[in-house]
């Protein structure tokens, strides 16, 4: 048993060398960054820009691991799905889509069960819901 706990050990520290990268902040153009009122940058902030922007902020957990894997796989996923800090950089079809994609997903899917349950401010209340998806409405109909 104690060669087990051992070798347990080892893999432990051996996986610490083995990262994602995944930069917590990226220098953006300030005006790249989806212009919005300061009501919905709040909701956005709080519950959308770890993983949907330039500006992450990696929690503790983040920077061991296999759990930061995890964490920085879902911001470069993410980020990749859809950057608030780059957001005026997407031509206007792809604005448009990401207005109707973001209606869709505040009430199916975001933010992410397993986000929200490590960050209990992330969640988005039926309010701040309502107030995404009519602004993410009137957006797209804006373009």
């Amino acid at each position: 048993m104690a060669k087990f706990f051992i070798y347990i050990v080892i893999i432990f520290i051996g996986i610490q060398f083995i990262t994602i990268d995944a930069k917590e902040h990226i220098q953006s153009n300030p005006q790249d960054e989806i212009i919005v009122n300061s009501e919905i940058k709040t909701i956005l902030k709080r519950s959308c820009y770890d993983c949907h922007s330039n500006s992450s902020t990696i929690p503790w957990y983040g920077d061991i691991e296999p759990s930061s894997w995890l964490v920085r796989s879902h911001i470069n996923d993410g980020r990749k799905i859809l950057n608030f800090s780059e957001f005026r950089k997407y031509d206007t079809e792809k604005q448009k889509d990401l207005f109707d994609r973001i209606e869709d997903s505040v009430v199916i899917r975001m933010p992410l069960a397993s986000y929200v349950w490590l960050h209990n401010d992330a969640s988005l209340s039926q309010e701040d819901k309502v107030k995404l998806k009519e602004w993410s409405r009137s957006e797209y109909k804006a373009i």
